[in-house]
């Protein structure tokens, strides 16, 4: 009688010991999965800030050197116009002392800007992808695909900005060298 209680006994500890491993492992699974479901939803949030941003300062740095250009082309008009005008001496003078020295550090800052800013977003969208990738593996993976399908976790399809030259490369399978003018 006592080795049907000692036998009982140690089944029913196995039968606990696996239900807690089981139940610890429910509760990690899902934890994991749901971690890497909000890093997703906020990484998404703040490329989409990081995206605005680098249109902001793109835009706001092109405006400066968009009115110094502005400036710069308005002095050259009167410039042209006061060599054929009847007083093109005086005006020659005039003009001959208001030609600026143009500044081209602006485009060299506003190319940084354009560049650092692309990295940083180029370098979120990938980590994006990385987020989506390592919590998809989960919801493919057996067991954790039973476990996490049965609590309603869907996949993520990644939501990556491009270019339309991107996608036409990528559906083509070919890309010409980029040539500047």
């Amino acid at each position: 009688m006592k080795t049907s209680y000692i036998i009982a006994g140690v089944v029913l500890g196995c039968a606990l010991l696996f239900v807690s491993i089981l139940g610890l492992w429910t509760i990690g699974t899902y934890n994991t999965a749901k971690t890497l479901k909000n890093q997703y939803d906020a990484k998404l949030k703040a490329n989409e800030a990081i995206f605005d941003n680098m249109w902001k300062k793109i835009t706001q740095s092109h405006q400066v050197t968009g009115e110094q250009k502005e400036a710069l082309k308005s002095i050259f008009v009167d410039y042209a116009k006061a060599r054929t005008s009847p007083n093109a001496g005086a005006v020659m003078n005039w003009v001959k002392e208001a030609i600026p020295n143009p500044d081209l550090s602006l485009y060299k800052t506003l190319l940084n800007v354009i560049t650092g800013s692309r990295d940083e977003w180029t370098a979120n969208q990938v980590a994006l992808v990385d987020i989506a990738r390592e919590y998809n593996l989960m919801l493919e993976k057996f067991p954790s695909n039973v476990l996490l399908g049965a609590f309603g976790f869907q996949k993520i399809d990644a939501k990556i900005i491009s270019s339309t030259r991107t996608d036409a490369a990528f559906k083509s399978g070919k890309d010409d060298d980029v040539k500047l003018d």
